[in-house]
């Protein structure tokens, strides 16, 4: 499916625009994936925080993965322990047994050889270094978590573009590059798995959803960018 604003070409300052929204979405995302929900988080997610970015991810289509994370946040309401509920949820899924949940790890889904620390995570921590960037010291999670991942791509949509005939084209490229080798090759083995995961309550299964369709509709919007370019350049 392609991203409705995906058009022929795209203005240096459209771009941005854009570019501006989905690295919104993506810090997001990372923010929920690095650690379970404090209590302040929880408490800005109830009162409503969420509601311009899904706003945003509805009217780009995704309207029934985000029907179905808002029931899940609306559900909170009813539930005096639902962030213990949450805590306990984010545990079962993301750092207990690798059998029974969903290791937020690329590593873990290498067809090969699934195994923490494996190709995915030295691909993933060379890249950071050729980027000048690091894992933060106070998350100790390898390189490939999924946390990681997204606030890569957060990193990227952030940087500044110069006025240049094909810098829109160039960047979109790179970009769906970025989320061909280090995303989507394991995120909807991820997500299935969520699916199957015990847990109380359907936030993180629902958050999984709504991201991997988030992903797969930003990676077709950014192939459409820069097929466009290349067509018009032939």
């Amino acid at each position: 499916m392609s991203h409705p604003l995906s058009l022929p070409s795209l203005a240096l300052d459209e771009w941005h625009a854009v570019a501006t929204q989905r690295a919104r979405i993506y810090s997001w995302f990372s923010g929920l994936y690095a650690a379970e929900l404090t209590q302040a988080h929880f408490d800005t997610l109830q009162t409503g925080s969420a509601a311009s970015l899904c706003d945003s991810l509805a009217a780009a289509g995704l309207t029934g993965e985000v029907a179905r994370l808002r029931a899940a946040m609306t559900a909170w309401h009813n539930l005096p322990l639902a962030r213990l509920e949450l805590a306990a949820d984010f545990a079962q899924m993301f750092l207990l047994s690798a059998r029974d949940g969903a290791p937020p790890y690329a590593s873990c889904y290498d067809d090969a050889a699934p195994q923490l620390y494996g190709q995915a995570e030295t691909r993933m921590r060379s890249f950071l270094e050729h980027s000048a960037l690091a894992v933060d010291a106070r998350f100790r999670e390898p390189a490939d978590h999924l946390a990681v991942c997204l606030a890569m791509m957060h990193y990227q949509l952030i940087q500044p573009l110069t006025d240049t005939d094909n810098a829109v084209a160039a960047s979109a490229h790179q970009q769906a590059g970025s989320l061909e080798t280090y995303l989507l090759g394991w995120l909807p083995a991820f997500e299935q798995r969520s699916q199957s995961c015990a847990t109380e309550l359907d936030f993180y299964p629902a958050l999984a959803t709504l991201l991997l369709a988030f992903v797969r509709q930003d990676h077709a919007f950014l192939r459409d960018i820069a097929d466009d370019a290349a067509q018009e350049r032939v």
